[in-house]
């Protein structure tokens, strides 16, 4: 998808959209994801 590949150049590399069955994509914060 072009929008994931411009927000991952944007933010280097992280990936901040994670897909939800159902519900559609949500913006995450990647420092979030391993502090759980």
């Amino acid at each position: 998808c072009k929008l994931r590949k411009k927000l991952s150049t944007a933010t280097g590399g992280k990936n901040y959209i994670e897909t939800v069955w159902g519900r559609g994509y949500v913006l995450r914060d990647p420092d979030d994801e391993m502090a759980a």
